[in-house]
């Protein structure tokens, strides 16, 4: 079996996101996806909240989280804690992985986007880690020079859209070869690394309409202490 996945996703409990999980779903369905991983930023979505939105909803959600590392970001799958900001790269992958998580190295060489770099990415090639080749966030060349470095140190990869807005989910996947349609079967798969990427950049339509969302929110809150106390 082959599931269509879209490992890197926001919602608005990202502070930069702005679509709801329900938004996500939606947009993912129209699609065709199977399922999505939440990972915003340093706020985990718990394996308990997952299970009961894929119920409610008919649709698979993987529990994660994209944690601001000392390094750069990592996302962590079925998190089974919260991790600080600035928490210590390989400290970090260590104490996830003996919790029986599983990691992945997103946009490992866009600086912009707090990639870890080439470096630390061959720290921890003793985990053998999949990189994120393909983020519809990223401009192509930083896709390109990190599938060099998956290829050139033999690493799985995986496909995100790194979606902060319903429309550009799905605009990059990763096909997960699993037995069954479940999360600890997709997980197994990426763990295996049973994976491939895919994809496309978010149109600049979404981009801009991400960007006016995102400044509609930060208008928003701060108005909200005013708007209390009048």
């Amino acid at each position: 079996m082959k599931l269509k996945m879209d490992l890197h996703v926001h919602t608005n409990a990202s502070e930069d996101g702005v679509s709801t999980v329900y938004d996500v779903i939606r947009s993912a369905k129209k699609k065709g996806l199977d399922g999505v991983a939440i990972t915003d930023h340093d706020v985990p979505m718990t394996e308990e909240r997952a299970a009961k939105m894929s119920q409610d909803k008919d649709f698979l959600l993987i529990p994660g989280v994209e944690v601001s590392t000392d390094a750069g970001h990592l996302i962590i799958l079925n998190p089974r804690r919260n991790f600080p900001v600035d928490s210590p790269f390989l400290e970090t992958i260590k104490s996830a992985l003996s919790e029986g998580s599983i990691l992945i190295i997103p946009h490992p060489t866009d600086p912009l986007s707090h990639g870890v770099g080439e470096e630390a990415v061959r720290s921890t090639l003793s985990f053998s880690l999949p990189l994120e080749v393909m983020n519809a966030s990223t401009h192509r060349r930083y896709n390109k020079s990190a599938g060099k470095l998956a290829k050139l140190l033999a690493l799985p990869v995986v496909g995100g859209s790194d979606a902060h807005i319903e429309t550009a989910v799905g605009d990059a996947y990763t096909i997960v070869e699993t037995k069954t349609c479940s999360v600890e079967a997709i997980l197994e798969g990426i763990k295996n690394g049973k994976t491939s990427a895919y994809g496309t950049e978010t149109p600049i339509v979404n981009m801009l309409e991400m960007t006016w969302k995102r400044l509609s929110k930060r208008t928003k809150l701060k108005k909200a202490p005013d708007e209390v106390q009048s």
